[in-house]
């Protein structure tokens, strides 16, 4: 009996200690595209579930243009590449509100969304654009490396 009760205990908390991983967020480092626009642009991604199913994701960005307002989206993985997901071209999946960097270029954006429009192929990147000009893309995080 007491080898049963020990096994279920540490079932249980295995179990608890998997519940509380799913709110812990995942941290995801923006790179600078090949591009000379914001040459000090980085921040992260903070990515996290809810046990709803919900994902809530803020980026936080430093070395933006003082003033300019930006766009971001996530984006699945487009037809142009299956290695690189910022290089891929693929359509948007789930867009951040948009926000203004203030006058150290400093921004923070949150946006929530269900898992499935962003998880899978259909999350594979994060592009911080210009938003009055969406060809300019001076960071991307990576979700997902590879198709599939």
């Amino acid at each position: 009996m007491m080898g049963k009760t020990l096994v279920l205990v540490t079932g249980m908390v295995t179990l608890l200690s998997a519940c509380t991983m799913m709110d812990q967020p995942k941290s995801l480092a923006f790179r600078h595209n090949a591009v000379t626009a914001d040459p000090q642009a980085a921040g992260t991604a903070q990515v996290t579930t809810r046990p709803d199913g919900m994902v809530t994701t803020t980026l936080v960005l430093t070395g933006l243009t003082p003033g300019k307002t930006y766009a971001a989206h996530y984006h699945a993985f487009g037809p142009d590449s299956s290695t690189d997901p910022c290089a891929s071209n693929g359509p948007v999946s789930v867009g951040f509100p948009s926000f203004t960097a203030d006058a150290s270029g400093r921004a923070t954006t949150s946006v929530s969304s269900e898992m499935a429009r962003i998880a899978g192929d259909l999350g594979a990147y994060i592009n911080v654009h210009y938003a009055d000009d969406l060809k300019v893309v001076p960071v991307c995080a990576p979700i997902k490396m590879t198709k599939g």
